[in-house]
């Protein structure tokens, strides 16, 4: 074993926007910072050197994240996000069970693991419908089913497709009429940092969609699903996505993301999220918090 130990160690696939950011605010604050590719947390985890202070986990595949995050956690190293967390946050199906378990609203959600279990749970939940891999990003594979057509002609697509049924589960939910946008709330340890609205004329509302990005107050209602949310998880750095329907005026948790991206909406909306989870790191790093939920 050779070095001092890195204060802080982020964990990456590649070096987004987001990551250079986030590099650039830890060496600004005084911390010796590095990032690691997979091949470098083999050196990590084999002992070759000082294990760091902390972990930033940044990895862009969520199979590769976690894998990395429970290894740390199990080599005794800190990480942001636990492994549970990003296990959760990974996979929208955990989420709803999660969200039923801890009473925080959320769209009505079902497993499917056939066709005839889409069929049963549109027939429960009624029309419109969107269907949804439990894992993803960017609105990819997510769908707004109508009516019985559309129904048949997406089961007909999976079945050519996926004759085997190995792309089940699927989950279907409860469509939310909402009032063409949605809103992102940045959540840095346990307190809300930036919300801002994402709006768009399609019924996705992903900034990676197009949709415009207009930062909003951070209202209590906005606060109090934050906190259920960092009680159910843990302490982290999440993006979490509310939805407001329009017929009820009720705002719900959507998803929570583990890796969010900020690049781009830091320069429309002003606020400094790279320095907000630099700071929340540093406090771990220093206090040996242990994140897991």
């Amino acid at each position: 074993m050779s070095g001092a130990p890195t204060d802080v160690l982020l964990s990456v696939t590649v070096l987004r926007p987001e990551e250079r950011r986030l590099l650039g605010a830890l060496r600004a604050q005084g911390l010796s910072a590095r990032p690691a590719l997979p091949p470098d947390i083999g050196e990590v985890l084999s002992g070759c050197e000082e294990p760091p202070r902390v972990a930033l986990i940044r990895n862009l595949s969520h199979r590769e994240a976690l894998s990395i995050a429970r290894r740390l956690e199990r080599a005794g190293i800190t990480t942001v996000n636990s492994a549970s967390a990003i296990e959760v946050c990974g996979d929208k199906g955990l989420q709803a069970l999660l969200f039923d378990r801890h009473g925080i609203g959320h769209p009505t959600t079902r497993h499917a693991f056939t066709h005839d279990q889409v069929r049963q749970a549109v027939a429960e939940l009624g029309w419109p419908v969107v269907v949804k891999p439990p894992s993803g990003s960017w609105g990819r594979g997510v769908v707004r089913l109508c009516d019985q057509g559309e129904l048949e002609a997406w089961t007909g697509g999976r079945e050519s497709a996926d004759a085997a049924g190995k792309l089940f589960p699927v989950l279907v939910q409860r469509y939310v009429d909402k009032p063409g946008h949605d809103l992102r709330v940045i959540v840095v340890g346990e307190r809300p940092v930036v919300a801002f609205r994402r709006r768009s004329e399609h019924w996705r509302t992903n900034t990676h969609l197009g949709a415009q990005v207009e930062r909003v107050e951070i209202c209590a209602e906005i606060g109090r699903l934050c906190a259920d949310v960092v009680a159910a998880l843990g302490p982290g750095f999440y993006g979490v996505d509310l939805i407001e329907d329009r017929a009820t005026g009720a705002m719900v948790v959507l998803e929570v993301n583990a890796n969010p991206e900020f690049a781009r909406s830091s320069d429309t909306h002003g606020v400094d999220v790279a320095g907000h989870c630099v700071a929340y790191a540093t406090q771990v790093a220093r206090s040996g918090l242990t994140l897991a939920a």
